[in-house]
Order: structure tokens, then C-alpha cells, then sequence
């Protein structure tokens, strides 16, 4: 199957980075599927609910496969990613009553910019790698 007809760049073309923070998403994906199904041994009070802990390892094994593959989405996988790492444990906190509202809030704030520096450098490394070709100029063809 050829490379561009299923949207992805050949491996040579990807860049290292890409393929270091998809081993890392892997990595959480792994540890998120693990943890889901070991919850059960856990009867701690405080515990992180499996539910989170599944959608986050979803989130991350998908952004781990578009950047291992050079995907033109992994942009969006990888913001999608760090928006549910980022919230979805301060969701449940909230549902569960555990949340202080500004406790959460500079949380939520710090985390986000935390994770900004890894996506403003995907987006930099992904913006020329998948920039659309410029059209073409016709050029006048010389008549005999």
C-alpha cells in the first residue's frame, strides 16, 4: 500500500521528535490500559475513576499512532490528547465532590501551559511537513 494514499509520510521522512513523543503516548497508553484493568484491586477512597483513566489511554494510543506514523492529524490527536489529560481527572473530582475551585483552576492553568510547549513544537515540526503544494503556473507551451 502506498504511503500517500493512506495519508501517511514514509518513515524516513518522520521526524525524530515525533517519534519519541509517540513512544512516550504509547507508554500512557500501556499505562492507562494496565491501570484500567487492575482498578479493581484498588479500593482506595481517593482513587481515579477507571472510566478517566480508560478514555485517557484511548486518547493517547491515538495520538501515539498518528505521530509514530506522521499522520496530517496529529496536530488535533495530540491537542485532543493533553485536553483530556488535562481535565478529564478534574471532571470527575467535581463529580465526585472533591474539587476546590481554585485549586482546579491554577491546576488546570499551569497544566495547559505545561503542555503548550509540546504542541506549539508539533505544530512547528507538522506545519511544513503537511503544508499544501503550491498550483502550479501554467507555463505557455511554444507554438511551431
Amino acid at each position: 500500500m502506498d504511503p500517500v494514499t493512506r495519508g501517511t509520510r514514509p518513515v524516513s521522512s518522520r521526524p525524530t521528535s515525533f517519534a519519541l513523543l509517540g513512544m512516550y503516548l504509547g507508554w500512557k497508553a500501556a499505562a492507562g490500559l494496565l491501570l484500567v484493568f487492575t482498578a479493581g484491586l484498588d479500593t482506595s477512597p481517593g482513587r481515579v475513576p477507571t472510566g478517566v483513566a480508560l478514555l485517557t489511554a484511548v486518547f493517547a494510543a491515538v495520538a501515539a499512532e498518528a505521530l509514530w506514523f506522521s499522520r496530517p492529524w496529529c496536530v488535533r490527536a495530540s491537542i485532543g490528547y493533553f485536553a483530556v489529560a488535562i481535565l478529564a481527572p478534574h471532571t470527575a473530582s467535581a463529580l465526585a465532590g472533591d474539587l476546590v475551585p481554585v485549586e482546579a483552576m491554577f491546576s488546570i492553568i499551569t497544566r495547559s501551559i505545561l503542555a503548550a510547549i509540546p504542541l506549539l513544537y508539533v505544530n512547528h515540526r507538522a506545519s511544513p511537513l503537511f503544508a499544501p503544494h503550491p498550483a502550479g503556473i501554467p507555463v505557455a507551451v511554444p507554438r511551431p
